[in-house]
């Protein structure tokens, strides 16, 4: 082979490696940058946190005119039970009364329903106050009677009790769907910072827990639940919504 013939013989191969490269970058399957995608069983393995814009909920009341929705001021006043991690009233060696003259307790004790009552009151809604209300002028629509032999609302107990609680929520707030799956992300934004979930915790079939949905979440998005039970003991926030019983959850106001 002579120096011309290998001269065309090198451009015609040049060309051709050309023409290759030209046509794999237009059809998008070549990238000179570096390029991971997980496969789909993988990537449901990897963590899957959630962001959520605390500003940005679907809630628009301001209650106490601070700028801030409520639902985050209800997740501001929960969080800063956490700091305090009440201990439980009825937890075992307790000897803590459970009646308060004024209602609440003293700040390092307390039971579930103190921490959304406390929680609530940093958004500017007194649900002593409140709840009371809505018992007096709707007495037979509450278990004060059956359950307490009450003839007449108590301020300082009533609003303190889950099943007067519930009640209250049910008949307020907006009912929104007990049903959690954290695979389903549709579903798993319905559960918002700041909204009020009811638990059966020993499937008696009654409510004996209620907490407040955090901002915080697990490492599958599942958002985790600050409340105040016997077990622990204190407050805590904990990853309950997908092993306990939901017996309510809602949206106030």
């Amino acid at each position: 082979m002579n120096k011309s013939f290998r001269g065309v013989f090198l451009i015609i191969v040049l060309l051709i490696l050309l023409i290759t490269f030209v046509v794999i970058l237009s059809t998008g399957d070549f990238t000179f940058k570096k390029k991971y995608l997980p496969s789909t069983a993988l990537s449901k393995m990897l963590p899957r946190f959630r962001l959520i814009d605390l500003d940005e909920l679907p809630v628009r009341t301001d209650k106490n005119n601070n700028s801030n929705n409520d639902s985050k001021d209800i997740l501001i006043g929960a969080k800063k039970q956490l700091e305090i991690k009440a201990k439980n009233i009825f937890a075992e060696g307790s000897n803590e009364p459970n009646y308060y003259k004024g209602g609440d307790p003293p700040p390092e004790w307390a039971l579930n329903t103190d921490i959304i009552a406390r929680a609530f009151k940093e958004a500017g809604f007194d649900l002593r106050t409140i709840i009371n209300e809505d018992i007096a002028n709707n007495f037979e629509e509450y278990p004060v009677k059956a359950i307490w032999n009450q003839n007449v609302p108590d301020i300082d107990i009533d609003y303190r009790r889950i099943q007067n609680m519930e009640v209250f929520f049910k008949r307020n707030a907006a009912g929104l769907t007990s049903i959690f799956d954290a695979a389903d992300d549709e579903n798993l934004s319905t559960w918002l910072p700041g909204d009020v979930v009811f638990f059966d915790m020993d499937k008696d079939g009654y409510s004996d827990n209620v907490g407040i949905v955090s901002d915080s979440t697990t490492r599958n998005g599942s958002p985790k639940i600050i409340y105040n039970y016997i077990d622990p003991g204190f407050t805590t926030e904990e990853n309950i919504l997908g092993n306990k019983v939901i017996t309510g959850h809602y949206r106030y106001p």
